[in-house]
């Protein structure tokens, strides 16, 4: 297949979410965007970060880390144990990855780290 047939069937020029092993420098469409949802603790408020990767002043730095993370190896873990614990959605073009604040990778755990660094959180309600 060209490059051409390759879009439109939503191959690799297309919306191909790219293979997590290789970092997406290279790609023509960029990094995309990242969203990483909080729901829990006490209230059971939902806090959501979203970042445009390609946009942000550390877009080599997080848009390295995203696309370097295990996303389909990536185990996403059991509900949160316990009263007022957090839960995690983590989403990109790479894929989309839940994890307890408990059962969270030290890895995932960093990227949430840099997106609170990068970005204000919205507060919504849950649903």
């Amino acid at each position: 297949m060209d490059s051409e047939a390759d879009a439109a069937a939503g191959g690799p020029a297309g919306g191909d979410r790219g293979d997590a092993s290789e970092p997406a420098q290279g790609r023509d469409d960029g990094y995309g965007r990242l969203l990483v949802e909080r729901t829990g603790g006490i209230g059971g408020m939902l806090l959501v970060w979203e970042v445009d990767i390609d946009a942000s002043s550390r877009r080599e730095d997080l848009g390295r880390t995203v696309a370097e993370l295990p996303w389909s190896q990536a185990e996403s873990g059991a509900p949160p144990a316990g009263a007022d614990r957090f839960a995690y959605l983590i989403e990109s073009r790479y894929g989309s990855v839940r994890f307890g604040e408990g059962q969270m990778p030290q890895e995932w755990q960093r990227l949430i780290d840099e997106v609170r660094e990068v970005t204000e959180p919205q507060r919504r309600r849950p649903g």
